[in-house]
């Protein structure tokens, strides 16, 4: 077994292209998989730290604690560390808190205090006969209802011992309680490494599997001077484990480095707006389980090549010919391959049909790149789209509603808001209708090919509605798909009577309501059908109509009493309107007044859009680096083992031309098969990843075309540039040499 370790590592040494592809190959997969566990549990971190900051260092909470008592918590096998308060009543209210907040808490008898509410106390005086509220830390988080059960049973007497669980933290630290967010973004966590995995065992497994063809000769003599199957299998399985040995460590070292750089990236970009600076978070374990998957990845990447290498006869291993398939019809080479390629493409397309394996071997490889980067551009395309769709709001820097028409013309006039507009939302149902400032929807209208016509008789449709599916997803498709420009539709107007209505303790409310009676039916001639919104009403998914503030049906009602919207874009100076906008909500003068100022969060959701990218675009990128690799691990070696062949087919006088156009017919048949396959399988997968979409929103499916561009240019580039890069390497080579030597 020494001697064929030995040769194992002079294998590794004499193929050092090879071997050097392969380790980036584990390094990368260990790096990727390294970050993507250290980046959740450095956001599960933030948020543990974040409930310590607001509740306090605790599991649970038991108010108000005899004195006489104590030592059963004292006491407690299962309590790591304890502390204590004062209890907190009518009497010694913090300043913090109100007689109105106690009485929530006493209303809300499990809700954890706030850390700003109590005093926290290590130790207790001597000799104290006061009751003491005790914050407790479980040794084992996940059982806190079992313990709790028990320590109230020992602290059971004449007074009731009520308890308050910091189920914030214990959702955060024991993964009790689930969180939504938390939940999402391991699930996630657990698609990717998923991902890694499979691409990185296709990766390495082709190169175990060049390197198991590549050494059968070597093999085949060994089993013939009494080498047992097994043997040969661990010499593969040892090539695997050396290789490991060398990619890994790096790997967790670059994995390491990457987690702390997103980690000062996300806490740049999003520090104001997460609830506490994310910290570097890399407990030991997440090495460990790094380590456990990539030697996993590595093992069964070598296993199988192993498996099959230890299966071949001594005969046929030293042969070599146990990947040579010759049929007579399959041999058979079509007349427009002898007619463009000459002789060298024939030779080329026999070569391929008589070694399926080696050709086959490529093509998976490229298959594997290519779905693998449609299928991650179709995550990160409906990504985008779901984090353009939830966090921006539109182009518009501020937004006021509920106000009068004559506040939104004095906002405009005061502080020279050129991009401004007004809306009032008129009285109807199912469709929408926004009244919209005169001025303001002549430029709109013009910005649509409306021109020279009376703009009080013109109206917009933007019919863009989201409606839930059996399913209960949501889809957004057009109300109206057949309506055209110049068609009538239906509105139906609303009339609303107001009732008063006196309840039992004397309170009177106004009732808001509408009988059939109510409604008129008014048909308004639709001047264009558009996608491109006015001001403020970009991410609204609804049907709209938008005419004029003086359109000329008074059938349309104008309520003064509806919603008010305003917006402004392009603000330079955003403090003084803020100022302005404060003033008069503090004089109450509008007193159901809304205003934000959009172009802040705005900016922070742009941060979150730019920090998700950084994210889905650094995977796709690692990961294509992993298939590239692959590939190219694969054509180099593939050449490399056919070098004897090359020099062959030069000492019978093949030339430098029909030389160039075989590799060219091979590289076209690898790309041609590869695309063949990899599209329609990337399509696939980019099918699927829609429908996991779909699931909470339909945008409808969208063919990748960029991906699929980008995929057929960049292989068909990647392949030339290798295959042309290889067959240099072989040209190099003494011809005689080559054919006498039995290695490459």
């Amino acid at each position: 077994m020494q001697v064929l370790k030995k040769l194992t590592l002079e294998n590794l040494r004499q193929n050092k292209r090879r071997t050097i592809v392969t380790i980036v190959g584990v390094i990368l997969s260990s790096a990727l998989i390294l970050a993507v566990i250290g980046i959740v549990t450095s956001f599960r971190q933030m948020m543990i730290d974040f409930e310590k900051a607001q509740t306090g260092d605790y599991h649970e909470m038991y108010e108000n604690v005899p004195a006489d008592r104590l030592q059963y918590l004292e006491e407690n096998v299962h309590i790591d560390s304890l502390f204590y308060s004062k209890p907190i009543t009518a009497k010694n209210l913090p300043d913090n808190i109100g007689e109105e907040a106690l009485e929530t808490y006493k209303l809300y008898q499990h809700m954890p205090y706030p850390a700003s509410f109590y005093e926290k106390i290590d130790e207790l005086p001597a000799g104290n006969t006061e009751a003491y509220n005790v914050y407790v830390r479980y040794d084992k988080p996940s059982q806190y209802e079992v313990y709790r059960e028990q320590i109230l049973d020992a602290l059971s007497g004449d007074q009731h011992v009520n308890y308050r669980t910091n189920s914030g933290l214990l959702r955060y630290e024991a993964g009790v309680m689930g969180d939504a967010a938390l939940a999402a973004i391991i699930s996630l966590a657990v698609i990717v490494i998923i991902i890694i995995i499979v691409t990185s065992v296709f990766a390495i497994r082709n190169s175990f599997s060049i390197s198991a063809t590549e050494r059968s000769r070597q093999f085949g003599m060994l089993s013939s001077i009494g080498a047992t199957p097994r043997q040969i299998r661990q010499s593969v399985v040892f090539e695997g484990l050396v290789i490991a040995l060398i990619g890994i460590p790096f790997g967790l070292l670059i994995g390491a480095l990457a987690v702390i750089v997103l980690v000062g990236i996300m806490n740049l970009l999003m520090g104001d707006m997460m609830a506490a600076s994310v910290p570097v978070a890399m407990p030991w374990w997440i090495f460990a389980f790094a380590i456990g998957l990539s030697l996993i990845t590595t093992f069964f990447s070598s296993l199988f090549p192993a498996i099959r290498a230890s299966r071949l006869s001594p005969i046929v291993a030293i042969r070599g010919n146990q990947d040579i398939k010759i049929k007579s019809k399959k041999l058979h080479t079509p007349r427009y391959i002898n007619g463009a390629f000459g002789i060298g493409g024939v030779i080329a397309y026999k070569n391929l049909k008589r070694s399926r394996k080696k050709y086959r071997t490529t093509v998976i490889s490229i298959v594997i790149s290519v779905a693998t980067f449609i299928g991650l551009y179709t995550f990160l395309d409906y990504g985008q789209h779901t984090i353009d769709l939830q966090y921006e709001q539109g182009s518009f820097d501020l937004i006021v509603s509920r106000g009068t028409v004559d506040l939104y013309r004095d906002l405009t006039k005061k502080f020279n808001l050129k991009d401004s507009a007004y809306y009032i939302q008129g009285s109807t149902r199912i469709i929408n209708v926004a009244f919209v400032e005169e001025e303001y929807f002549k430029t709109y209208a013009e910005s649509l090919g409306i021109h020279n016509a009376d703009y009080n008789k013109v109206a917009v449709l933007i019919d863009r509605s989201m409606s839930q599916t059996e399913k209960g997803s949501y889809e957004i498709k057009p109300m109206y798909p057949d309506l055209k420009d110049g068609d009538d539709l239906e509105v139906e107007v609303i009339e609303w009577h107001y009732k008063d209505i006196t309840l039992d303790d004397g309170s009177v409310i106004v009732s808001q309501g509408y009988d059939e009676d109510d409604i008129t039916k008014v048909k308004v001639n639709i001047t264009k059908i558009t996608d491109q919104a006015p001001i403020g009403f970009e991410r609204q998914f609804s049907t709209y109509i938008f005419v004029s503030e003086n359109y000329y049906l008074s059938e349309l009602t104008k309520d003064p009493d509806n919603i008010t919207e305003f917006f402004a874009n392009n603000i330079d100076n955003m403090a003084p309107i803020m100022e302005y906008l404060d003033d008069l909500d503090a004089s109450g003068t509008y007193d159901k007044m809304y205003y934000q100022d959009v172009k802040e969060a705005m900016a922070q959701s742009r941060r979150l859009i730019l920090l998700m990218s950084i994210f889905l675009y650094g995977f796709i990128i690692v990961v294509t680096l992993i298939g590239v690799t692959n590939i190219f691990n694969t054509i180099t070696t593939n050449i490399a083992l056919r070098s004897k062949e090359f020099a062959m087919l030069k000492s019978v006088g093949m030339t430098s031309q029909e030389f160039n156009r075989m590799v060219r017919l091979e590289s076209l048949m690898y790309v041609g098969k590869a695309l063949l396959i990899g599209l329609p399988l990337g399509l696939l997968l980019s099918y699927g990843i829609y429908n996991s979409f779909a699931e909470a929103i339909d945008f409808g499916y969208r063919i990748p075309w960029p991906a699929l561009v980008i995929s057929i240019v960049a292989v068909g580039l990647l392949i030339g540039v290798i295959m042309r890069y290889s067959v240099k390497q072989t040209e190099k080579q003494n011809i005689i040499e080559t054919i006498r030597s039995d290695n490459i």
